[in-house]
């Protein structure tokens, strides 16, 4: 008889996503399914890939606490295959601790002592959270069926280009063979590169300035920016912390803890960054992960009410259909922990309160029924902090801004932010669980811009410590404020880069835009995560997953016990590429059926 030919996959990009489909192909494939080889094309270590690498600077944190932070599939994930439980980031550390768990070879002292004092509280560093899922890719590897077989390429993917049979070639960097499989899982993380020129980078070159692009800040190269000189910063996102974070502390400065709160004593090798964005303020930080009161049952942006909207209308309308239930539900997140978790600040009882939510009574009927009107949940104020202030010290306003804003996150009586931020988190599932093709023209710019950006301000922000350090920096002079508002442009009358935003002007000889590399067009797919050719059909056998994508944006790892949209991804794709080989290969579509 022939040899059975083995079938192949390759996956381009080797970090968390690829990670959680290869945990499912483990999990999905029968020890009886026939030879497979798969390719991991990744040029750093696999599981962790670039983004998450162990290669960058110990500083700097996730924006998550190892509590939530798991890879592994539990009984709340409505999917086909089976669940594979496993530790959370913090339980992985504590089984080390605890002599459970083995550490990797290369263990050194500085994660050891970071694991010694883990706690689901708190936020990892990203070198540690590298170590746990590079522990994760190797107990995936080892959960394969014997039949399948693992190779890691360290290089770049080139291209991907048809071969014969209905394969695929993937060209690689220099030095290496290129792979013939039959299929190709797109799995590239966020993109290094913005496509677009926004003319800066040459206005840098004719006048001897410096421009930095929008990129990951571990891979970006500082080297230019020298002590003591004044840097127009755009952006006050994560990109920005990050940037923070290594241009001071990073340069070996240091923060104490006084009587007087936070201070930082300089090294003398940091720069001055003028710093501003369109709304002038950083991302809210993370609020304190506890409820006093009774959590709060998703009321109005359901599973059924989401099955509604698709069976009545051909085309689902973000502002139309979407935005008045998302409002509703972030409102009632947030009012329910108010009323039950701290009784004395609402004036009636909660079943009253949760009545005029229901029926979107006016803010004004709303506030009589709050002990402070400032409890009041403004949604335009909370977007835009800054609109309408008129203080004159526009530097105090925007420092006193994120003092206050630190407080009613942090504190233990303001457990509302909490409520308000679980409520954020569902209704972005509830909303990322529609297919792309089912909205409207008008809602995916609005999907991918508006509600995006509104959702990360409020849900992806720093931990709290970060913006204790920012104000500590503002303090000592080495950050001002530029505010909301903020535009740039190239200054040829005087040879510089020039800034103005609702807090001050600037000019520069530097200009960092501190905010992640945006792909200018996403990779179209299906509901399949199929990849769209030119004529809008699927290309057989390759597929794509990831932020990268016209696909929902969802993390690749979650909260354990959240039901995680990547997750139910993962498991769908798995028993998609089974079922493409094993039609392409008998013995295996045995295997799969």
């Amino acid at each position: 008889m022939p040899q059975q030919r083995e079938s192949s996959i390759a996956f381009i990009g080797g970090g968390p996503r690829t990670l959680g489909i290869l945990e499912r192909l483990a999990k999905n494939s029968g020890a009886s399914s026939g030879p497979l080889d798969i390719h991991v094309v990744e040029p750093f270590e696999p599981g962790s890939g670039r983004i998450w690498r162990r290669g960058q600077s110990a500083l700097l944190k996730l924006n998550s606490l190892a509590g939530e932070v798991t890879m592994f599939t539990d009984s709340s994930v409505r999917m086909a295959g089976p669940p594979a439980p496993g530790p959370s980031l913090a339980e992985w550390a504590a089984g080390i601790r605890e002599g459970r768990i083995r550490e990797l070879p290369d263990w050194n002292p500085e994660l050891a002592d970071e694991a010694a004092s883990l706690s689901p509280q708190s936020f990892p560093s990203r070198v540690l959270h590298a170590r746990y899922l590079q522990w994760c890719y190797a107990g995936v590897l080892r959960a394969m069926p014997p039949e399948v077989t693992v190779h890691w390429h360290r290089c770049r993917a080139e291209a991907v280009e048809p071969a014969a049979g209905d394969r695929h070639r993937v060209r690689l960097s220099s030095g290496f063979a290129p792979l013939t499989v039959d299929a190709v899982v797109l799995a590239t993380g966020h993109a290094e590169e913005t496509g677009t020129d926004s003319g800066f980078a040459e206005f840098a070159r004719e006048h001897g300035l410096h421009y930095q692009p929008p990129s990951y800040t571990a891979d970006s190269d500082f080297s230019r920016v020298a002590p003591g000189r004044e840097v127009i910063v755009r952006g006050m996102g994560l990109a920005f912390i990050d940037l923070m974070v290594l241009l001071m502390e990073g340069r070996g400065g240091r923060f104490e803890q006084t009587s007087e709160g936070l201070r930082y004593r300089p090294s003398g090798a940091e720069p001055v960054l003028l710093v501003g964005s369109g709304r002038g303020v950083p991302y809210r930080c993370k609020p304190r992960p506890q409820l006093h009161g009774s959590p709060a049952a998703v009321r109005y942006l359901t599973e059924s009410t989401v099955r509604g909207l698709l069976e009545t209308h051909r085309e689902v309308d973000f502002e139309q259909h979407l935005q008045p239930l998302l409002l509703r539900e972030l409102a009632h997140g947030y009012y329910q922990e108010l009323a039950t978790g701290h009784p004395h600040r609402i004036t009636v009882g909660w079943p009253e309160f949760q009545a005029a939510v229901d029926r979107d009574a006016p803010a004004d009927e709303l506030r009589k029924m709050l002990a402070d009107p400032a409890d009041l949940l403004d949604f335009a104020r909370l977007d835009r902090p800054l609109d309408g202030l008129s203080d004159p010290d526009r530097q105090t306003q925007i420092s006193r801004h994120v003092a206050a804003d630190l407080r009613l996150r942090t504190a233990e009586g303001h457990s509302e932010s909490y409520g308000l931020f679980l409520a954020l988190i569902g209704c972005h599932r509830a909303i990322s669980a529609i297919p792309q093709d089912r909205f409207s023209a008008a809602s995916r710019p609005a999907m991918a811009g508006r509600w995006h950006s509104f959702f990360s301000y409020l849900a992806s922000g720093p931990p709290p410590a970060r913006l204790r350090e920012l104000l500590a920096l503002h303090e000592a002079g080495l950050i001002r404020f530029l505010g909301a508002g903020l535009r740039v442009w190239p200054d040829p009358g005087n040879g510089r880069f020039a800034a103005a935003g609702s807090a001050g002007s600037a000019s520069a000889e530097i200009l960092i835009d501190a905010f992640l590399p945006v792909q200018p067009e996403p990779v179209p797919v299906d509901r399949q995560a199929r990849m769209l050719g030119p004529d809008g059909r699927p290309i057989p056998g390759r597929f794509a997953a990831g932020p990268f994508t016209s696909a929902p944006k969802t993390g690749a790892f979650s909260r354990p016990g959240s039901n995680a949209p990547a997750f139910r991804e993962n498991d769908a794709l798995a028993h998609r590429l089974l079922a493409w080989i094993g039609a392409r290969t008998p013995a295996l579509a045995e295997a799969v059926h």
